[in-house]
């Protein structure tokens, strides 16, 4: 079975088989954007390696050992891992295997990849998946290739998309995964445009970072901030951040690397070039009939499109659920980050403070003064409690 098909050879009838993300992308490069070399391992791949193995009922007896709605976050967490890892731990049948082999040998050996979920239900105008199934970057060779697909297969079951499907009500049983195989793009800058403010339907708003789209994506690195008021094209550029570091590939991965100061202290988009992805943006709002968030980077002058989803509406309530999803979820760059932070400087603080307080003789105080350091307490123990949940949680 062929399991693989060109971005240029994708119809409409393909998009249950492709995913959202990669039909987009289809969509893209038939209304003449510049998209990467794209395939996309159509979710027949997924079906075969989880039908062959007997993953598929090994996972759904993970899920149907309670009802699946009244199972609290943390046993939704324990099935969530105990699935991911039998793909880590279950072999690809022989024929899929030695055809993504053979397929990557002849048309991608040579190139580093991006590997993207592509879910079939992923960014649809009733909800969009951003970020909660992974991607990866900076992919090379062939084992890394296969062992990157089967990844982005186990984020699939992963508890924060296990629990935006439950919000959503769907179906989680025929739940499938399509895979975006992309040439990485290693552009200058990169960033995403909304054609229309979530926030306000008479702007779009532009974001950019040098480098990588990471740092942006996972909130390390500070974007430059565009506004355009779409009736009128007036540009506000917002005051600028500081732009100490950016995303680089290093080796087989990404890192976070010191901006050189000539670059520092400069936008990294050009007025001209703002222009150029605002109407970019529009384009992609046309072909698509409907407000779009568009990923790209710009290399050597040409501006190429990543990835292009609808923007969903708001809750009724006015509150977007899905960043508490995202928050389930770190790459591993951010969970590094994490980690140092806890351990050099949120333990290092809570251990000062607790030796402060410890040393204070309160029996010396008198009762106004021991009310008011009672009140300080209770401020101090309020704000380690909110850095307990945001941070150590």
């Amino acid at each position: 079975m062929n399991y693989i098909i060109p971005l240029t050879e994708i119809t409409p009838r393909d998009q249950p088989r492709v995913g959202g993300k990669g039909y987009a992308l289809a969509r893209l490069a038939q209304h003449g954007f510049q998209t990467p070399l794209t395939y996309c391992l159509t979710v027949n791949a997924y079906n075969d390696y989880v039908g062959t193995t007997g993953l598929r009922e090994r996972i759904f007896m993970e899920l149907n050992r309670k009802d699946f709605k009244e199972m609290r976050w943390e046993e939704i967490w324990d099935a969530s891992l105990r699935i991911r890892n039998l793909f880590l731990t279950t072999p690809l049948p022989s024929p899929l295997q030695t055809e993504l082999a053979d397929f990557f040998r002849a048309s991608l050996a040579d190139k580093n990849l991006v590997v993207r979920s592509s879910a079939p239900e992923e960014d649809s105008a009733r909800a969009s998946f951003a970020g909660l199934h992974e991607s990866f970057v900076n992919v090379r060779g062939e084992e890394d290739f296969v062992h990157h697909v089967i990844l982005v297969w186990a984020s699939l079951w992963s508890d924060a998309a296990l629990l935006y499907r439950q919000e959503l009500g769907l179906d989680i049983e025929k739940s499938a995964m399509a895979v975006v195989v992309q040439e990485l793009v290693v552009g200058q800058c990169s960033g995403v445009a909304f054609s229309r403010n979530p926030n306000d339907e008479t702007q779009a708003v532009i974001e950019a970072v040098y480098g990588l789209n990471q740092g942006l994506v996972d909130g390390v690195v500070e974007p430059d901030r565009w506004l355009i008021t779409r009736g009128t094209r007036r540009l506000v550029h917002n005051p600028p951040p500081v732009r100490p570091s950016c995303f680089r590939p290093e080796g087989d991965a990404v890192a976070l690397v010191e901006m050189p100061p000539e670059l520092a202290a400069a936008p990294p988009l050009s007025q001209e070039q703002v222009w150029q992805i605002y109407d970019m943006a529009l384009k992609a709002e046309s072909a698509f009939g409907a407000p779009q968030d568009v990923e790209w980077t710009f290399d050597q002058g040409t501006c190429y499109t990543l990835q292009s989803r609808p923007i969903t509406t708001v809750a009724a309530d006015g509150q977007d659920q899905r960043p508490w999803y995202l928050s389930l979820r770190r790459s591993f760059e951010n969970l590094k980050r994490l980690r140092r932070r806890l351990e050099e400087e949120l333990l290092p603080a809570m251990t000062v403070q607790a030796e402060e307080l410890q040393k204070q003789d309160l029996s010396s105080l008198a009762d106004a003064d021991l009310a008011a350091e009672i009140e300080r307490r209770h401020e101090i123990k309020a704000h380690w409690v909110a850095v307990y949940w945001r941070d150590f949680i």
